[in-house]
């Protein structure tokens, strides 16, 4: 059970932890910032060591621990054991993990002061870690054309004291990312796409943002356990950009050029991590594995002499197959769900 509570104000620790705390006036929040700091995060939290770590738990009063059974996306993955979180008013979007979102702070204080995008905000969590890293951020959702959606993410930026460095634009991408920046005469340094994650958006999404970039430049992608959104990655590999992957419960990547480098990220090692077929030639940061289930060498070897087909090709089968065998056993759980929140 986590020790969550997202209503409780945030304590102040012994001052022998040298923890800076940033103080606002809005509803006494505040955002405690430190290099390392055990025991800052609840339970079933996790952050790369060698990160710097923030906490604006208490500018989100509406986030709290969700259950992954309430969405039915056949890409999220349960079996991660790291704290899927929700606003208490939608449970079936979560946000980034904590982890993920640190990979976004630590990334955002390489580029402080410079223009940064976010495609797809929710109720703005990542929007909040991308801001509280310095960056000035045009921030494009269609969801805060949405009164309940714009109010809830200016509250909690302004809760965060980061408001004036966000630009909230309702409308879809890619074609407000091209108005945005025809307008303006606007290119971006840092950019983090976590908008639609069924094919072509991702694409599209790249594909413009690519035009609009630096030439020092960073992409973020959140969700690369969705193969749809993986299209995104490969496309700016096949352009000359560098890439890699971060292993944390959703997969995150990272693509850039010119003289910018991404964090480096060291997955949670209690962990038993697997990568999707259409991640297999990717360099997961901070990670030595081999890429493939241990169960795999037992059925290649079964079924190897019956086929034709390439050991590759025999992987993509088995962990598609493992896929959907892994939503089929999760698949009573979200219906359970379902009914259960329908019936109370």
């Amino acid at each position: 059970m986590s020790d969550y509570n997202s209503h409780q104000k945030l304590q102040h620790p012994h001052p022998a932890t040298n923890i800076s705390v940033i103080k606002h006036n809005y509803n006494m929040s505040e955002i405690i910032v430190k290099e390392n700091a055990p025991n800052l995060f609840p339970n079933g939290d996790y952050v790369s060591p060698g990160f710097a770590t923030v906490k604006p738990d208490s500018c989100f009063p509406n986030m709290v621990l969700g259950n992954k059974y309430d969405s039915s996306w056949l890409y999220l993955r349960r079996d991660i054991p790291h704290n899927w979180y929700v606003d208490q008013r939608r449970h079936g979007v979560g946000f980034v993990s904590r982890d993920e979102a640190h990979i976004l702070y630590n990334t955002a204080l390489k580029f402080t002061g410079k223009k940064a995008l976010e495609i797809g905000c929710w109720m703005g969590w990542s929007a909040c870690h991308l801001a509280l890293g310095g960056v000035e951020l045009d921030v494009i959702d269609p969801m805060l054309s949405e009164q309940l959606f714009h109010e809830s993410v200016s509250d909690s930026l302004k809760r965060a004291g980061v408001q004036e460095s966000v630009n909230l634009i309702p409308g879809y991408s890619p074609a407000k990312v091209a108005e945005i920046g025809n307008k303006f005469n606007r290119k971006w340094s840092l950019i983090f796409i976590d908008g639609h994650h069924e094919a072509p958006a991702p694409l599209n999404d790249v594909i413009i943002c690519e035009q609009l970039a630096e030439d020092d430049a960073l992409i973020l992608f959140h969700d690369l356990s969705s193969p749809d959104v993986g299209q995104g990655l490969d496309y700016l590999r096949a352009k000359g950009w560098h890439t890699m992957v971060y292993q944390t419960m959703q997969i995150m990547g990272v693509a850039w050029r010119g003289n910018v480098e991404p964090v480096t990220h060291q997955p949670d090692n209690t962990i038993d991590w697997r990568l999707p077929p259409h991640l297999q030639s990717y360099t997961v940061s901070g990670a030595n594995q081999t890429g493939k289930p241990s169960q795999f060498t037992s059925f290649l070897q079964a079924i190897q002499p019956y086929t034709l087909l390439s050991e590759a090709q025999l992987f993509a089968l088995y962990s598609q197959g493992q896929q959907v065998y892994d939503y089929l056993f999760w698949l009573p759980k979200i219906l359970w769900q379902a009914i259960s929140r329908n019936k109370f």
